[in-house]
């Protein structure tokens, strides 16, 4: 389900009139031409350890683990690839077999930190 939430907010932030209205404003435009709001999600799967961070006042949750890592790395890997959505072999694995016909591998890496190369897919949404 997590692929499949991802698409849906992509999609929704492409077919969303407010984000229409700014890429189309004209003192906007003139700053940056072709304005547009990209988002790049990187997914893994694995363990982690929540915790708590912060003072009295304020509480955030924290998730720690090399899998945690690991999708930030993807995440940051989605620009350089050109794609909003980029997971691990090992979240294709466990995808069903409905989902896993829309995805497409895109390479595959070491990833820092890690001996073992990671297939990297996608998912098609248009």
């Amino acid at each position: 389900m997590s692929v499949i939430s991802f698409v849906k907010i992509i999609g929704e932030t492409k077919k969303s009139k407010k984000m229409h209205r700014y890429a189309t404003h004209e003192g906007l435009n003139k700053r940056m031409p072709g304005y547009e709001v990209k988002m790049g999600f990187g997914l893994h799967v694995g363990w982690s350890i929540e915790g708590a961070i912060g003072s009295n006042f304020k509480i955030d949750a924290s998730y720690l683990s090399p899998n945690v890592n690991m999708s930030a790395r993807l995440e940051g890997a989605t620009k350089g690839y050109g794609i909003p959505i980029l997971f691990t072999g090992h979240l294709y694995d466990i995808l069903t077999p409905k989902t896993q016909f829309y995805t497409r591998q895109v390479d595959s890496v070491y990833m820092k930190g890690s001996t073992e190369i990671f297939r990297l897919f996608t998912i098609d949404h248009d």
